[in-house]
């Protein structure tokens, strides 16, 4: 994996993240994803993990998830550190028909076609002395050039999506626990199942957040458009210690009127 520094996820981008799941748009989601925090060149294990730690830190750090009737509570420190056990270096280098191709873990997170996700997956092709970088030329070069390869090439290049498919699929989430009656559920890391996986534990109720805007800037900070700018985290804990602070106050009020019954 790589080092990568994220930005604070405000309420404002985190109201566009609702929205875009709300209208199941994935393919809208991935790219504000992509313009904010995913750089382009990140595989797509990098980019679950990267996308579960921004969950983590500036949502809530752990997930509720229902499986079989149940709703099931998640850790996701427990659930990177499952990730980190099951990577390892995916790296594959052949040639055939005097094209060297190097293959690696996809850097894509969503795909409408299959071509989209074979193409992610090739790093570099070297033909005779000339080396191109196929992560850094325009969409329709690497289209043009994968329509042009050896079919021996593209059917290596489809040999090795499908077994990383079957290596890498097996993330799971929540464990098979057959004295409760809760199957297995795992990620497939390798399709579509990941973005929305992703939509699933960044969802939350519209109504509801758009109630806690209001009781926050009209109660806790009026006049204020500070909310937008807190994280939502941020907003978990200010708003924890305003209901503390007014629960106090009721007490001591109701102490008081006792007080002054008894005199």
């Amino acid at each position: 994996g790589k080092i990568k520094r994220v930005e604070e996820l405000s309420n404002k981008d985190y109201l566009t993240i609702v929205k875009y799941i709300q209208n199941g748009d994935y393919y809208g989601l991935n790219k504000f994803f992509e313009n904010t925090i995913i750089d382009t060149d990140l595989n797509i294990f990098d980019r679950l993990y990267l996308l579960l730690y921004y969950r983590m830190t500036f949502v809530d750090g752990n997930i509720t998830i229902e499986k079989d009737g149940r709703q099931i509570d998640i850790n996701l420190v427990s659930l990177l550190n499952k990730l980190e056990e099951n990577y390892r270096d995916f790296e594959y280098i052949f040639t055939e028909k005097d094209i060297e191709v190097t293959l690696d873990l996809p850097n894509i997170s969503y795909y409408k076609t299959i071509d989209e996700l074979f193409i992610s997956a090739i790093k570099t092709l070297k033909v005779s002395n000339k080396s191109l970088n196929f992560y850094e030329l325009p969409a329709d070069e690497q289209s043009q050039i994968l329509d042009n390869l050896p079919i021996e090439v593209f059917n290596k290049i489809k040999a090795y999506i499908e077994s990383i498919s079957n290596d890498l699929l097996d993330v799971t989430v929540i464990a098979e626990n057959k004295a409760v009656g809760v199957e297995r559920f795992g990620i497939n890391v390798i399709s579509n199942g990941l973005i929305e996986f992703i939509a699933n534990i960044f969802t939350t109720d519209l109504k509801q957040f758009y109630k806690l805007l209001y009781y926050f800037q009209n109660t806790i900070t009026p006049g204020s458009n500070i909310f937008f700018d807190l994280s939502p985290i941020e907003t978990k804990i200010i708003l924890n210690e305003h209901n503390k602070r007014i629960e106090e106050e009721n007490k001591e009020l109701k102490k008081n009127q006792q007080q002054q019954q008894q005199q």
